[in-house]
């Protein structure tokens, strides 16, 4: 049976969670998730120090919002990055037991890495089943006529429409 789930590879033995190559970025419930893939996978590696306590998080504050999730890497295993010279960005709260432990393992070979993590200390996520796209929204605030507003951004313009008739001695 394989070790290699998503981009990570366990080594139950060495505590250690080895990022595939071309792995540049990934986030704390990514790893945690394929984490649990690789126990699921093979019952006897439940024979390993766990990875990860529990995730803290998810719980609903109403109206879609969820309580944002925290992970935790504990038992001394560490994430080595991929074997090459590369900045690797992590998002997500993924945090040490104790806090004093280190998240990250040199790589094997003479690699320069830069490790990025974008946590926060606030976290919500808000559930939607909203499908509208960016480029919607977009289009649908461009196609809007403004020319009839009375008040912000349609008085703006067409404050600006009449003052440059006006210039130009064009009647309205």
């Amino acid at each position: 049976m394989s070790n290699t789930f998503g981009n990570f590879t366990f080594d139950g033995l060495n505590k250690i969670i080895s990022c595939s190559l071309g792995t540049v970025q990934f986030s704390a419930g990514e790893v945690y998730s394929r984490w649990k893939d690789w126990l699921q996978d093979d019952p006897t590696r439940l024979k390993y120090l766990p990875a990860f306590n529990n995730s803290v998080g998810g719980e609903s504050l109403g109206s879609g919002t969820l309580v944002g999730a925290y992970y935790f890497l504990q038992n001394g295993w560490k994430i080595r990055p991929q074997e090459a010279d590369h900045q690797l960005s992590v998002s997500g709260n993924l945090f040490p037991i104790p806090d004093t432990a280190g998240l990250f393992e040199d790589t094997l070979g003479n690699y320069q890495v830069i490790v990025g993590m974008r946590t926060s200390s606030l976290t919500q996520t808000v559930v939607t089943s909203a499908t509208t796209s960016a480029s919607s929204i977009a289009n649908a605030v461009w196609s809007e006529d403004l020319s009839t507003r009375t008040s912000g951004a349609g008085k703006t313009v067409k404050d600006i429409n009449n003052t440059t008739k006006a210039t130009l001695g064009v009647s309205a």
